[in-house]
């Protein structure tokens, strides 16, 4: 083996032991983008409501959803 190949090999050991040793990697996570002040007006200007007049809930939180999941994906 000549003297430029046991350096090469040296080269790449030192580069994985460098590349095992780097904990600071990483992942990217995409921001989270929320609803802006026109989206809240529009999901509040939905009738929240059944025939009985009571608040439904679940379909609020259903748009919210829905809208935030569009946002996200």
């Amino acid at each position: 083996m000549t003297e430029e190949d046991e350096e090469f090999q040296r080269l790449e050991r030192e580069a994985k032991m460098r590349a095992l040793e780097d904990d600071d990697t990483q992942d990217y996570v995409r921001p989270w983008v929320g609803l802006t002040e026109l989206e809240r007006a529009e999901i509040c200007d939905l009738k929240w409501w059944d025939w009985e007049d009571s608040f439904d809930i679940e379909g609020f939180a259903r748009a919210i959803e829905a809208k935030l999941r569009e946002k996200n994906a």
